[in-house]
This record gives structure tokens, C-alpha cells and sequence, in this order.
């Protein structure tokens, strides 16, 4: 491996990552330009389309959505709890 590399700042984007919602992924080799091939490990993701989408708590409840548990807010654009 060099002793210095030079590295360049830019955007990343999805195509760049190896994304898994398995607990137990395998890491997988990859050739890193100025590293040669590294073992990397995949990034846990949990996409937003897995969860309920619901305006409120109320259409959120009516959606089947349990007190406490988490719902994509579609009024707010974030991840909600629960709460009534």
C-alpha cells in the first residue's frame, strides 16, 4: 500500500456504495484507485419505501400503523412515531 494518496473530494453517489439490509453481508473486495483491491464493508440501509406513508397519525392508524411504532410523514418528509 502507497504511504500517501492523494485524494480528490467529490459527490458520492448511490452507485458508489454496496448497500445491504442483511445483518450478517459478506464484505466484499474492491479496487480503490490508489489503494489497489481493500475489503469493504457494506453500509446497513434502511430505505424510506419500507416504511408506512401517512399524512398524520390518524391516516397513519388508519394505515395500520401501531402506537409507537415509525411511519414516513408525508406532510413533514420525515420519519414519525406514533403517538395517538
Amino acid at each position: 500500500m502507497p504511504s500517501a494518496v492523494t485524494i480528490t473530494p467529490r459527490k458520492l453517489f448511490k452507485e458508489d456504495l454496496q448497500l445491504t439490509t442483511s445483518p450478517s453481508a459478506a464484505t466484499s473486495s474492491q479496487t480503490v484507485l490508489g489503494l489497489g483491491t481493500v475489503a469493504l464493508n457494506p453500509i446497513d440501509a434502511v430505505l424510506y419505501s419500507a416504511f408506512t406513508q401517512a399524512a398524520n397519525d390518524t391516516a397513519a392508524g388508519t394505515a395500520g400503523v401501531a402506537v409507537g411504532e415509525i411511519y414516513y410523514n408525508t406532510t413533514s418528509s420525515k420519519l414519525k412515531a406514533r403517538m395517538t
